[in-house]
């Protein structure tokens, strides 16, 4: 079996959930020694890959899912919009926030206004979200 059939199965396995860099080495062990790579390597191979997004597992320890996978389980949109208010240290436009939003995440203006509205730790000021 060539080596990018391979890669396909890891990419096959992210499909299932989320996956921690110990879990995948593990579980293709013999795909990383016929590549001859470390932990390191496909670590960074994961990082470099389209689709896969790394996000945080509720126990806090990091993991590696397709991006579909990893916005269902990762960080909500109110988490990610209270992230970046408390960064920036102010309120923000809609539509800056929209911006700053990481890869992968496709939100429409409405979809912020409805996550701000259900989060209690957000709150709307006309155009500008702040946290409450």
């Amino acid at each position: 079996m060539n080596p990018s059939t391979l890669l396909t199965a890891v990419q096959r396995t992210l499909k299932s959930g989320p996956f921690t860099l110990d879990q995948l080495v593990a579980e293709h062990a013999s795909l990383w020694q016929q590549l001859d790579w470390r932990e390191e390597q496909v670590s960074l191979w994961l990082a470099c890959l389209s689709g896969v997004r790394r996000c945080d597992l509720p126990t806090g320890e990091g993991a590696y899912a397709l991006e579909a996978v990893a916005s269902r389980q990762g960080n909500s949109l109110a988490d990610e919009l209270v992230a970046l208010l408390d960064k920036a240290g102010r309120p923000m436009p809609l539509a800056q926030l929209m911006g700053k939003l990481p890869a992968g995440v496709v939100v429409t203006e409405p979809m912020l206004r409805a996550a701000a509205i259900q989060d209690a730790r957000l709150e709307l000021k006309g155009p500008l979200l702040k946290l409450a």
